[in-house]
């Protein structure tokens, strides 16, 4: 019976064209490896080499040998990759999500419902996530709406609700609820990671520019220091606490609350129904 080591070998040998570049490839030494291309002969019952001069070369049985070498050995590691994959899915939950709260939510729900389960969280735009959910790449998703289809299961998973942080210097800070279309053109601090929230402040404040902070420390430094307006949630603010030195000012527009879902397949409510 033919072992995978020899076939490395023999592949290794078709690769680099001589025993002694081959051997150092694989760290054997010239003889070792004679010996095993020899027994690899023996195994096969044909001749695979020519002997020249000084030199072992391969016929062209060598040369169809390694051939099949190099794809056994491919398909082999194809193999192995496969079934490791699909061990690591088996004993791990996926998730995407439309926003970082209700995406810490979740992880933490999963985390206590599934303990002996790795869990994982991404963000993404609403069609990439039903995509990857119907593609299989996610379990379950978060979306900002209630979701369309036949093929799919859901729950409400909570609401939240968008409002200014201004400094108590602002001229609004005192308002009992403002409309974002009273702060369009003022220059805003965002943070980068808040998903599909940063579609409605380029809507409805088109005239407005937006100093982006991709650094969550970098971000509330500038919150406490500066006097640009920002945004916060009411859900943010139940998990980290009001930003410091701000006046919360709830914002009005319909838009700026929204209602999120627990999406997943029907034909895969079985790998997370103690989340739904």
């Amino acid at each position: 019976m033919i072992e995978l080591f020899q076939l490395e070998q023999l592949a290794a040998f078709g690769k680099y064209g001589t025993l002694s570049k081959a051997a150092e490839a694989l760290h054997l030494s010239q003889p070792t490896l004679t010996r095993s291309m020899q027994k690899l002969e023996a195994e096969f019952g044909v001749s695979l080499f020519r002997h020249a001069k000084n030199k072992l070369e391969f016929n062209e049985n060598g040369e169809l040998a390694a051939e099949h070498a190099v794809r056994i050995l491919n398909q082999t590691r194809d193999m192995l990759e496969l079934v490791r994959a699909k061990d690591r899915a088996s004993h791990t939950l996926s998730f995407g999500t439309c926003a970082p709260v209700p995406a810490l939510i979740l992880l933490q729900n999963a985390a206590q419902a599934y303990p002996n389960m790795a869990v994982s969280t991404e963000s993404k735009d609403n069609e990439t996530l039903l995509a990857g959910l119907r593609n299989g790449e996610y379990q379950a998703i978060i979306l900002p709406y209630q979701p369309e289809g036949q093929d799919l299961c859901w729950k409400e998973y909570g609401t939240e609700t968008l409002a200014f942080a201004l400094p108590p210097g602002h001229p609004l800070a005192n308002r009992d609820g403002l409309y974002m279309r009273e702060l369009d053109g003022e220059n805003m601090l965002l943070y980068a990671d808040i998903g599909f929230w940063h579609e409605l402040p380029a809507q409805k404040m088109p005239h407005s520019r937006f100093l982006i902070q991709s650094d969550r420390f970098a971000f509330t430094e500038l919150v406490q220091s500066s006097v640009l307006p920002s945004f916060v949630t009411d859900a943010a603010m139940r998990l980290y606490g009001p930003p410091e030195n701000r006046k919360v000012v709830p914002i009005l527009d319909p838009e700026a609350t929204v209602a999120y879902y627990a999406v997943c397949l029907k034909q895969g409510l079985h790998r997370v129904k103690r989340l739904f």
